[in-house]
């Protein structure tokens, strides 16, 4: 997960989008910022160096392993917590922004955790979600009913794959006022790299074990798309969406 973390921070298209959400969560001197599954914190670190003076950012993550190498470097005004997204352990009204990345989809219960969120930003404060939608995930191929059944088993692996598409409805039924969605495409034009990013080999040997398609279409599946990498016209796309809304208040 550390090295799908690194790698995923190192690319054009979701550098993009974390300074996107900086720039719609408004942050500025002075201001108490909570980053809800932060991983490795490399955006909490961004984020308190937006805020100072004056300002302290809070990375929450459930995983102790990756908290583990999410450490303040140098006189970053940034903490980390070890907490579950849908109980943490922060009074009411205690940050005025809040943003979560690509976590949400690992959760059963996101509008859960949408709600808590919404609970510990202050009155007037700014909140913001970044996740995918499975559904959209696509890779050309030259057998799209083998491509179809590895879509589905991929979304299938997140317990909420779908939720980019919900997270409208999640901050309006948290109380949230002013919210926006827009979507964003992201699109990978090596093999080398979505296979990295996305296991496409395990990922076609993991659904022929458990019978999802035949062991020979998913070798044959792969060839093609190392095939089509190597002629240059290898495409993978996948479509995510942002919300960003406000809790009422002044």
């Amino acid at each position: 997960m550390a090295d799908c973390l690194r790698l995923i921070d190192s690319l054009p298209y979701y550098r993009a989008v974390k300074r996107r959400s900086c720039e719609l969560l408004e942050l500025a001197p002075g201001l108490s910022v909570l980053d809800v599954g932060c991983g490795l914190g490399d955006d909490v670190r961004r984020m308190a160096r937006l805020v100072a003076p004056g300002g302290r950012a809070v990375g929450l993550d459930a995983s102790r392993g990756l908290l583990s190498k999410a450490r303040p470097r140098g006189a970053e005004p940034c903490a980390f917590v070890l907490s579950d997204a849908r109980r943490m352990p922060f009074a009411d009204g205690s940050f005025d922004r809040c943003r979560t990345e690509r976590t949400l989809q690992h959760l059963p219960d996101p509008a859960g955790a949408v709600r808590e969120m919404a609970r510990v930003l202050k009155p007037g404060g700014v909140m913001l979600a970044y996740d995918n939608d499975w559904e959209t995930f696509s890779v050309d191929s030259r057998d799209p009913e083998t491509a179809a059944a590895l879509r589905r088993f991929w979304r299938d692996s997140f317990r909420s794959g779908r939720v980019g598409a919900s997270l409208g409805g999640y901050f309006r039924d948290a109380g949230l006022r002013d919210v926006r969605v827009v979507s964003a495409t992201s699109v990978i034009r090596d093999f080398g790299l979505a296979a990295r990013l996305y296991n496409l080999r395990e990922t076609a040997r993991r659904a022929a074990e458990r019978g999802l398609i035949e062991a020979a279409a998913g070798r044959e599946w792969v060839a093609d798309l190392l095939a089509r990498s190597a002629r240059g016209c290898f495409a993978c796309f996948l479509t995510a969406y942002t919300a960003v809304g406000r809790r009422d208040g002044v």
